[in-house]
């Protein structure tokens, strides 16, 4: 069995890859890929990520 998450906000179901992650930090946030709406947020247990939204820099 597959567990599909189900948007509460607009019903979509999706696969875990489907779904949009922004990984910071020190958290995951993740939203549905039709509406936007923020499904969860995970505290991270390993390094940074090397894509995404990692750490911000000025130059």
């Amino acid at each position: 069995m597959v567990w599909m998450p189900i948007c509460k906000h607009c019903n979509g179901e999706f696969t875990a890859d489907e779904l949009v992650r922004h990984e910071y930090e020190r958290v995951i946030v993740v939203h549905c890929p039709d509406c936007g709406c923020v499904l969860g947020q995970y505290n991270r247990h390993s390094e940074a990520p090397k894509t995404d939204h990692g750490p911000k820099t000025h130059h």
